[in-house]
């Protein structure tokens, strides 16, 4: 299991007085791993994501993309918690179908592969509340 950082993992995220924010992480894979992790976007302690899409290309055969969190500590995380093994063997995107996630501290927004070796590009946008701590 390796660790990507996609390229987007060092965007900042900027909410200026707007109550409701977007988070957009991408990256291109090139032949990831069953259980590789991708560090797609970081979000501040007190974050409550509301909303999370997965945009994907055709990632290969039997592929599945899980979307969730990693505490940047290293304290915690759930890697389904808003898209649980979506399957990716063909182009499409998916919503997330979960109540809102406060994240106490600061956290990655990661995806997870599964299923098989993944190859092309995954989007993900996360609608977020800035609450901060």
């Amino acid at each position: 299991m390796a660790t990507i950082n996609a390229p987007t993992l060092q965007n900042v995220q900027y909410s200026g007085a707007a109550p409701l924010a977007a988070a957009h992480g991408a990256v291109v894979l090139a032949a990831a791993a069953i259980a590789d992790k991708v560090r797609l976007v970081l979000v501040s302690a007190g974050t409550k994501v509301d909303d999370v899409k997965a945009i994907y290309a055709a990632l290969g055969a039997g592929t599945t993309i899980s979307v969730g969190y990693e505490y940047a500590d290293g304290s915690g995380a759930d890697a389904t918690a808003f898209i649980n093994a979506q399957a990716t063997a063909a182009a499409g995107s998916v919503r997330s179908a979960v109540k809102p996630v406060t994240l106490t501290k600061d956290a990655y927004i990661t995806a997870t592969v599964g299923g098989g070796v993944a190859t092309g590009a995954l989007d993900v946008v996360a609608l977020y509340e800035p609450r901060g701590v």
